[in-house]
């Protein structure tokens, strides 16, 4: 295990934060819980373990709960660009269960992206038998999300000067505020404070971007039905990033043996509502 000096003292669930080594990887995960089956929760593009921190602790009192930053995000550190395509964090997600000696995930929870790569990760874990995916991004954004971000996603805006550029101008500018709203969540001050952080990180900016910018929504959807985990999908009526129209229409055509539960919350709905995340989610373990 690894020093945990570049984890701030107030970020949220601290005191269960690993450092750990694997491979190029320097990871950053929160683990709770001594006993019981084991649950992985997989954050979005541009997150961390933080958007999981009211949820952790309550699932704790009834299983393992293992909580990685993804590879370029956050405090999980040295992530090549390779390693940012959702086939590659599947195996290295895979390689860091194996270290840290625990037993393989029994369900996986994803929010948008972390919920593509629930699906990459189960092709080679046969032991996941549920994924939850909490607004999950299996449509591309809408226009004016695009409009906004677009330009961001060249391999000229991802370079780690430009991320740099951008990272200063998210700390000195209300850019983050700006892109938490458009998620149609009104998140409270003591929430945003961390996403602002996080975007003040070089480091953080250009994994989040290559992230997006690697993830293979029509790879992911062409290998749907190889997928035999129980799949459960969580739309939010008032999503402004993954129009629920659309989503509708792709579970439809790719995952029709999966169950469609809608809420009422915006694409940060867990956040908001972690109470009810976490019932969902104990409710599915039951049933393993």
């Amino acid at each position: 295990m690894n020093s945990l000096s570049r984890i701030p003292n107030d970020w949220p669930n601290r005191t269960r934060s690993r450092s750990i080594a694997v491979g190029t990887l320097l990871w950053h995960v929160q683990i709770a819980g001594d006993a019981g089956p084991t649950i992985l929760l997989l954050h979005g593009t541009g997150a961390s373990a933080h958007s999981w921190s009211e949820i952790i602790n309550k699932l704790a009192e009834h299983a393992r709960v293992v909580v990685p930053d993804l590879p370029g995000h956050a405090f999980t550190l040295h992530a090549p660009i390779s390693s940012l395509r959702l086939d590659n964090m599947a195996l290295e997600l895979q390689k860091l269960m194996k270290a840290l000696a625990l037993p393989g995930p029994a369900l996986v929870v994803g929010h948008s992206a972390g919920a593509l790569l629930a699906l990459r990760y189960a092709e080679i874990n046969p032991e996941i038998q549920c994924i939850i995916g909490l607004n999950p991004s299996l449509v591309p954004p809408p226009a004016s999300y695009t409009q906004l971000f677009g330009p961001l996603l060249s391999p000229l805006t991802r370079s780690s000067l430009a991320s740099f550029i951008l990272a200063k101008l998210a700390g000195a500018s209300s850019m983050i505020d700006r892109l938490l709203d458009s998620t149609n969540t009104i998140l409270p001050e003591a929430r945003r404070v961390f996403y602002r952080r996080l975007f003040s990180q070089t480091n953080h900016v250009l994994g989040a971007m290559n992230f997006m910018a690697a993830a293979d929504i029509t790879a992911v959807l062409n290998q749907a039905k190889t997928c035999r985990a129980k799949l459960i999908w969580v739309l939010g009526k008032n999503d402004l990033w993954i129009p629920e129209q659309r989503l509708r229409q792709i579970i439809s055509s790719y995952f029709p043996q999966a169950t469609v539960i809608e809420w009422s919350g915006g694409h940060l709905m867990h956040e908001l509502e972690p109470q009810k995340t976490v019932e969902l989610i104990l409710h599915e373990l039951l049933l393993l």
